[in-house]
């Protein structure tokens, strides 16, 4: 065991919350959170890993299904089992890991793999000595809930929790609460009346307000709260503020749509609602080809009857154009409202026009754009969207930016100052290119890190411990805790170092 001064030396700083991506990667990789378990059913184990970084550096999660059979030395390099597809090398194929839900310590993970049709759930808790993955039995009616958004309540000393997820009942105009409990590890539902029956949401968000109380929230058609502790069960209904003008259409497209331009947070009992207004500029260009010029009679000495019967069913040529449309910037806005209250304040009004951009973030923004025009690149000519606003108590937004190239960053902006902050670091990381455009890559902030110990770097990291193979001495239970148990500091007592290769 390592000494409380070498143990502290290795330990990086923790941001108050992370900016964690939904998605995993698929790939070996191991560090201090690492933590596995093995699949209910099956042979084959899967390992979990985490990457944390300072917002708006994206963090991220590497996901390894390990097969049954022994794995060659020759394999444990990191980018040999980087893989561009959701595929667990010489295991089964593993489809869309993904987050679906986190508070705390916690983290709920779910996945579906080759050859099972259902998706299987694993319950990740950090500890700095100790993290652990769990694979949690199935519910009976577990089709009903893929991509189910779960409310996290931990219970008792914090190492037990109720998993929570909202479902509609269609033909009863309700819902149902579909509950697992870890201290007995089963499955229950409970039936929640409807407060509003003319609307039925579908949760894009859930968050813990305090114990018990929950909100779930659909970004296009409401929140409801509910305390899931008190009998009788009963919700509340809370109707969003109106769209702004240019997206009342936009919202009744595909719902994946509006989580481009809306968020919304809780903290500390505070509703905050963001909505951004994007302006766009519509040309028509013509086409390069000319159109056909009339036919002239009195150019032909014969007029044959089928020509002319074609020439009077034909119909005259119009000039052939396309729409071109260029961005033209945003604005956004902001209500609050506290749990309880019965209507929204209006907060922040910000056009990207007015934002300040200093050199150092201008420098960072013209890293995103690969082509020649890079010196004509300004904020607001970037395609800025799927906003995420900061869960730290202040007025941070964060935006995917790209342009016109392809490239993209994320960008910090300060509402209340009317500035950028600063743009996600530009450095090579091995686990392949983060997608700014992706409707699912979306980016959950969490409190995850201050639950974690990390040590710089993630090369040496995977390369410093060694591949576990199966063993006639591994502990066959379900929960399998990974990492060293080296002495450990509270995080304000961490020296500064860097955590992990950013995207």
């Amino acid at each position: 065991m390592a000494s409380g001064s070498s143990g502290a030396e290795n330990v990086s700083p923790s941001p108050a919350s992370i900016l964690l991506a939904k998605e995993a990667h698929i790939a070996f990789s191991r560090n201090n959170t690492t933590a596995r378990a093995k699949r209910l059913g099956g042979n084959s184990t899967v390992e979990v890993t985490f990457w944390t970084a300072d917002p708006p550096d994206v963090s991220f999660y590497t996901l390894y299904c390990k097969p049954s059979m022994a794995i060659p030395d020759a394999d444990l390099e990191i980018q040999s089992w980087v893989t561009p597809i959701p595929v667990c090398k010489g295991g089964d194929v593993c489809i869309h890991p993904y987050v679906v839900g986190a508070e705390g310590r916690f983290v709920l993970l779910s996945a579906l793999f080759g050859g099972n049709c259902r998706y299987e759930y694993f319950m990740y808790k950090g500890d700095p000595k100790s993290p652990s993955l769990e694979s949690l039995p199935l519910p009976d009616d577990d089709y009903s809930l893929r991509r189910a958004e779960f409310a996290i309540v931990p219970r008792g000393d914090d190492d037990h929790y109720l998993l929570i997820a909202l479902r509609r009942v269609l033909k009863m105009n309700n819902y149902r609460l579909h509950i697992y409990s870890s201290e007995d590890a089963t499955w229950t539902t409970k039936e929640l009346p409807n407060p509003c029956p003319q609307i039925l949401i579908i949760p894009d968000k859930a968050f813990v307000i305090r114990d018990g109380l929950l909100l779930w929230v659909d970004l296009l058609r409401g929140i409801l709260v509910c305390d899931v502790l008190r009998e009788p069960l009963h919700a509340e209904y809370i109707p969003l503020p109106e769209p702004l003008p240019k997206n009342r259409e936009r919202v009744k497209q595909f719902r994946l749509g509006v989580r481009r331009f809306r968020d919304l947070t809780c903290v500390n009992g505070l509703i905050k609602f963001i909505e951004m207004e994007h302006r766009e500029i519509e040309r028509e260009i013509p086409d390069d080809v000319p159109p056909e010029k009339p036919v002239d009679p009195r150019t032909n000495d014969v007029l044959y009857d089928s020509d002319l019967i074609t020439l009077v069913n034909d119909k005259p040529m119009k000039p052939k154009t396309r729409i071109e449309v260029s961005v033209d910037g945003w604005s956004a806005m902001t209500w609050t409202r506290n749990i309880g209250s019965n209507c929204w304040r209006k907060g922040r009004i910000v056009d990207v026009h007015d934002i300040l951009v200093d050199d150092s973030v201008f420098s960072a923004l013209l890293s995103i754009e690969k082509s020649e025009s890079a010196w004509r690149l300004t904020f607001k000519n970037l395609s800025s969207a799927w906003p995420t606003l900061s869960t730290d108590g202040n007025d941070i937004l964060y935006l995917k930016s790209t342009s016109t190239s392809g490239g993209g960053a994320l960008v910090a902006v300060d509402l209340a100052e009317k500035k950028a902050l600063k743009v996600e670091a530009r450095r090579s990381h091995p686990f392949g290119k983060y997608l700014y455009s992706s409707p699912w890559q979306i980016l959950r902030p969490c409190a995850l890190a201050n639950h974690l110990k990390m040590t710089p770097g993630i090369e040496t990291s995977a390369s410093q411990i060694a591949l576990m193979g199966s063993s006639a001495n591994e502990p066959n239970n379900t929960a399998i805790h990974v990492g060293e148990t080296d002495s450990y500091e509270s995080e304000n007592k961490r020296p500064r170092q860097v955590s992990y290769y950013v995207l």
